[in-house]
């Protein structure tokens, strides 16, 4: 059994687009670049919030793409950088997945409306902004955990806070003081 792992944080707010973030080297906080990801132990990933999946790094390694990030690539530098480049990719303007750019594949369709058009990047300067990445749809935790030992944590759900009505002691949800009146007496128990 493999005993590395990268730790995905879950939370609802953690995704960019549909990719995965996970734990960067020395808690720098969460990244999406599998190269800038901290590689931990078994021990070590279960050890960490209850937020942070861990993932097999052999498994999320032999799912991962690559990906360029808007924010760290601009065209002019690109065109700047390497003026005599032969290769080029074509990009889908102000198109993206998240912060990855979208780019033509070499099946895609052509238009004659210039508007439309797609635009060029210099190959090498795209092959020097690429990252792997991991995307949600690439990848299914249960396939896998399967193996490892490991077991997700359930969510811990807050316990419903139960007050007494003033009026006739009944009890009363928190929602409830505030949606309605108690429904015994008729008392209204907002604050």
């Amino acid at each position: 059994m493999d005993d590395q792992f990268y730790l995905q944080d879950s939370r609802s707010h953690a995704y960019v687009g549909n990719g995965l973030s996970y734990w960067g080297f020395r808690g720098s906080g969460y990244v999406t670049d599998l190269a800038k990801a901290q590689v931990f132990t078994r021990d070590g990933a279960c050890d960490h919030r209850d937020t942070d999946i861990a993932w097999p790094k052999a498994y999320v390694d032999a799912r991962a793409r690559i990906g360029v990030d808007c924010q760290y690539a601009t065209l002019s530098e690109a065109l700047d950088q390497n003026p005599d480049a032969a290769e080029f990719y074509i990009q889908k303007p102000q198109h993206w997945k998240g912060n990855n750019l979208i780019w033509l594949c070499e099946d895609g369709v052509f238009t004659s409306d210039l508007s439309k058009a797609v635009v060029v990047w210099p190959r090498p300067y795209i092959d020097a902004h690429s990252r792997r990445l991991v995307e949600r749809d690439d990848v299914s935790i249960k396939e896998a955990l399967r193996g490892t030992g490991i077991k997700l944590a359930k969510p811990i759900r807050p316990k419903m806070m139960m007050l007494n009505c003033d009026g006739c002691g009944r009890f009363i949800s928190d929602a409830q003081r505030y949606r309605e009146d108690c429904r015994n007496c008729g008392t209204s128990n907002t604050p």
